[in-house]
């Protein structure tokens, strides 16, 4: 029998699987944007352009025995790839904690590198790539195959939800002259639609915009330019996650909380 994916035989593979992954989407986050194939070339650093070994490339620990540094040229290597690692080893252990099975914890460790890339390529480019809203699409599609089966109620709800998405975008634009939801943000939501029942993807859509706000207001704090365009796709994706992982749950608590 497999163990539970609660168990710790389980969550310390997922921690090390994370790291792992984590290093991947940081590769896949910087290649993708700039037209650079993740399947051929090896990874290099991008100050001296000497390519990078085995002992450069463990995750969290390199980054940590190299004090932050390319070992070749001195030059300082971004935080951004040892906090990417362990968010990634955070979020597959969180995945293994919430899934019910192991068929449900498959397809949530699958999107987590999936949502991750996304989110850090919002962030650092305001982009939100066709390919990997795709992916995640499919993965949405397992996921409602698996849960109650209702693949076309799915369908029909991100057709909705993205036809919805623009009908506000454009009213959005032509009262501001501003750009409110993207296009890449509606996709995320339709994708929401296709794997979420109605009671989820209602929680989804209200988490995605409490976090909008909050992140939105943060973002125009700490941020030196912060009428840039704020990336939404982060929020869209930390809703879609939790409502994946804990949605469920929630609103049972919350209809006996309000049942006295």
């Amino acid at each position: 029998m497999l163990p539970a994916p609660s168990d710790a035989t389980t969550l310390i593979p997922l921690a090390a699987f994370g790291l792992v992954f984590g290093s991947f989407v940081t590769a896949l986050s910087y290649r993708l944007p700039r037209g650079e194939s993740i399947a051929h070339g090896r990874s290099r650093c991008p100050a001296c352009g000497q390519t990078l070994t085995a002992a450069d490339l463990v995750p969290v620990l390199s980054w940590v025995a190299h004090r932050g540094a390319c070992r070749h040229c001195g030059s300082k290597i971004s935080w951004r790839y040892p906090a990417i690692e362990l968010a990634s080893a955070g979020l597959f252990v969180a995945a293994g904690l919430c899934a019910a099975d192991f068929l449900h914890l498959v397809l949530l460790v699958a999107m987590v590198p999936v949502m991750m890339t996304l989110a850090v390529i919002d962030v650092e480019h305001r982009r939100v790539p066709n390919i990997l809203v795709l992916i995640l699409a499919v993965l949405a599609l397992a996921w409602r195959w698996n849960g109650d089966q209702a693949v076309l109620t799915g369908v029909a709800t991100a057709a909705a939800a993205g036809f919805a998405g623009m009908i506000l975008e454009a009213g959005y634009k032509r009262l501001t002259g501003k750009t409110g939801l993207g296009m890449g943000d509606t996709k995320l939501t339709a994708v929401a639609g296709v794997a979420l029942a109605v009671g989820p993807f209602l929680l989804f859509l209200t988490v995605a915009g409490v976090l909008g706000l909050i992140l939105g207001g943060i973002w125009r704090v700490i941020m030196p330019r912060p009428h840039d365009t704020f990336p939404f796709a982060p929020a869209i994706l930390m809703a879609y996650g939790l409502s994946l992982a804990v949605g469920d749950t929630i609103l049972q608590r919350l209809v006996i909380f309000l049942s006295g």
